[in-house]
């Protein structure tokens, strides 16, 4: 599987992605209401595109696939960003550089941090 397919698959694994794309796919009160108040006011920053789920820091941001809270998936695509030959050991500040580009998850920092350490 790549990893857009497993990016997609875990996110009915994750609680709070799967409501958000819940509701993303059928905006209603009942899907709005199962979400947390703070995911409710930031839920203008979501969007699918298909499947997959992207995130906008604010309105002139590039979207950003999100990732769900899932150790094996985070992992893979850091060491794509840093240990792979293309991501050459860039260091903490370019990996997460990198990585922050494409993608967004909460605490990516302290991920990056942790693996680049190692």
């Amino acid at each position: 599987m790549d990893l857009r397919d497993e990016i997609v698959a875990a996110y009915a694994d994750d609680a709070v992605y799967a409501g958000i794309v819940a509701y993303l796919r059928a905006p209603s009160d009942e899907t709005l209401g199962a979400l947390s108040r703070n995911t409710r006011n930031q839920i203008d920053r979501y969007h699918l595109d298909g499947d997959l789920l992207f995130y906008s820091i604010d309105k002139f941001d590039a979207p950003r696939v999100v990732v769900p809270n899932d150790d094996d998936l985070r992992a893979r695509i850091i060491h794509e960003f840093h240990d792979s030959p293309m991501g050459a050991h860039l260091g903490r500040e370019k990996t997460f550089a990198a990585v922050s580009r494409d993608f967004f998850w909460p605490h990516m920092y302290k991920w990056v941090r942790k693996w680049v350490r190692s």
